[in-house]
């Protein structure tokens, strides 16, 4: 490619890019005959232009894109009206490998056409003022490969001045067999879509693999869907309806071409279209993956998941409530299929109180579930329902022992989550403490459990306070430094509250003393607690006295040791 060429591509760009021309000097009379737009490819086949498998959009910029076999040839065609002046010239120059093999001159045209030695630079100079270009110019590829095709007009000003005006560019593919009409899976959409949109064609321009969210999951008795529409790589939908198009899913599930179906594989020539996914036993849960293929090469891979009918009910996170303080959240509870997938669905609620369970706790009606069927719950694993509940009037009976969930379906069958106990608790009426381990090496990291139970001996209800503003609580011990200090806020759960301590550096035997001072009156039995604990560095230490004792005892083994070498001499 010249140094000229280069240039004139760059300014034409440049230019097109600022929305304004290629910026020129020229006379106040000066005038651009030619304009975008006055020459553009021939869109009909003939014996002149054949083998042209695409063409683009027209466009007034450097977007001109054609497809080509490298046997055809190109028509370049002339709409222009606005007559040339005198020893002006219009001049196509070809970069890439292709050549020009003919042209037609107008009728009435009164120029004279010089061609390069390439034959890939053509120039046509006006003769006289009134001018007209010539009607076609034919371009022959050479080979294969990217061609490109510049029209510029420079216009004469006098015998040593001329101003040039780039026009237009074509891109020119000229290749061995045409790609137009053939499906291009880089360029085509395979998309999960919900179901309103199933019958939604996606321009090619928009093409995409990325689904929609949550369109992967489907609830009981659902469905999941697969839109497709295949294009070329000249973003052209495929009409061609001779390959095949197939959906092959996994065991467990049923696909079907724009519908329900009854096999896992189900197969159509047609390239937009959408396939349809859904259990292949009623309220059996199938999570696997869809294989789409044309005419048997895999063009496009999708996992999903469709949940099952209620199999199991999962209870976790138990409270312990306080008693007479009215209905709250007690706990945590998720119904999964029979694979383990966990579901939206909410429980019916508490399976019937026996008299027992009655004395101690309420059955409620705001039991609540966070859909799961989300992709950020998906990812996390599940969220999770709450069952809520009401504590009676304290009492010594805070256990309700055996209490199971229940979710019933429409047809009136019911399943149960395994039975569990559930705990009312009073205020702190006792507490004690306790240390994870007796001796300690510095450095080490100690915890302390504080346990507080209620008159009942029942452990406390969750929320309790340690202790009140008035009355402060103090935890302390030797040598140890707390990680987080205690306050007279904090709060028991499950009766239990834990504090970390980090273990100073000076041996020796010591107590944690923890004084929760509401809790230490002559109404209750209670008084601080001290904890004992010890510590002890890593390595023993060696006291003097112990290193002359080693000493005195090596020296009496060393004296024994030469008395019986001097016998054995003398025995000699």
């Amino acid at each position: 490619m010249s140094k000229k060429t280069i240039k004139q591509r760059i300014a034409l760009v440049a230019a097109l890019a600022l929305g304004t021309g290629v910026l020129s000097v020229a006379p106040a009379n000066a005038a651009v005959d030619l304009v975008a737009g006055d020459w553009s490819v021939a869109t009909t086949l003939s014996s002149t232009n054949y083998g042209v498998c695409y063409t683009g959009a027209q466009t007034s910029d450097a977007t001109n894109l054609v497809e080509m076999t490298s046997t055809g040839q190109l028509q370049l065609v002339s709409t222009q009206t606005d007559a040339l002046t005198a020893n002006d010239t219009v001049v196509f120059t070809i970069t890439g490998p292709a050549v020009w093999a003919s042209w037609t001159a107008g009728a009435s045209s009164a120029m004279t056409l010089a061609l390069n030695g390439t034959q890939k630079v053509a120039t046509w100079t006006s003769a006289t003022s009134a001018t007209t270009v010539p009607l076609a110019m034919f371009l022959k590829p050479t080979g294969v490969g990217t061609i490109q095709v510049l029209l510029e007009q420079n216009e004469y000003v006098s015998s040593t001045s001329t101003v040039n005006h780039d026009i237009e560019l074509w891109t020119i593919t000229s290749t061995a067999t045409c790609k137009t009409g053939t499906p291009s899976a880089a360029d085509s959409t395979f998309k999960l879509v919900a179901s309103g949109a199933v019958d939604s064609q996606i321009a090619c321009a928009s093409a995409t693999t990325l689904d929609t969210d949550n369109a992967n999951y489907a609830a009981n008795t659902g469905a999941v869907y697969v839109r497709v529409d295949m294009c070329d790589a000249n973003a052209t939908l495929i009409t061609e309806t001779t390959s095949l198009l197939t959906a092959e899913v996994s065991s467990g599930a049923v696909v079907g071409v724009a519908g329900s179906g009854t096999t896992a594989l189900a197969a159509t020539t047609d390239k937009t279209t959408y396939f349809k996914v859904e259990q292949a036993t009623a309220d059996k849960g199938w999570a696997g993956t869809i294989t789409l293929k044309l005419d048997g090469v895999v063009v496009s891979t999708k996992s999903a998941k469709i949940f099952g009918a209620p199999a199991t009910i999962e209870v976790s996170g138990l409270d312990i409530r306080q008693q007479g303080a009215g209905e709250g959240q007690g706990g945590d509870y998720v119904i999964k299929d029979a694979a383990g997938n966990a579901l939206e669905t909410a429980i019916t609620g508490f399976d019937t109180f026996t008299a027992a369970q009655q004395t101690v706790i309420s059955s409620s009606s705001t039991n609540s579930r966070t859909p799961s069927q989300t992709l950020a719950s998906n990812l996390a694993g599940t969220t999770k329902g709450q069952f809520a509940y009401a504590c009676t009037a304290s009492g010594p009976g805070a256990v309700a022992k055996g209490v199971r969930l229940k979710y019933t379906n429409s047809l009136l069958v019911s399943i149960y989550s395994p039975t569990f106990d559930i705990t009312c608790g009073g205020s702190a009426y006792t507490y004690t403490a306790s240390l994870d381990k007796a001796s300690y090496v510095p450095g080490d990291i100690a915890t302390l459990t504080v346990s507080a139970k209620d008159a009942y001996g029942n452990p406390v209800f969750d929320g309790d306070t340690l202790g009140t503003a008035s009355l402060g609580v103090n935890i302390a011990g030797s040598n140890m430094t707390a990680v987080n200090a205690a306050t007279h806020a904090d709060t028991f759960l499950a009766g239990k509250k834990e504090y970390k301590f980090t273990v100073g550096s000076t041996e020796g035997s010591y107590n944690m003393v923890v004084d929760l001072t509401e809790f230490n009156s002559a109404s209750k039995p209670q008084a601080a607690i001290a904890v004992p604990y010890s510590i002890k560095g890593s390595t023993a230490t060696v006291s003097n006295a112990d290193v002359l004792k080693s000493i005195v005892a090596l020296i009496a083994s060393i004296n024994k040791q030469i008395q019986a070498l001097q016998k054995l001499i003398l025995k000699r």
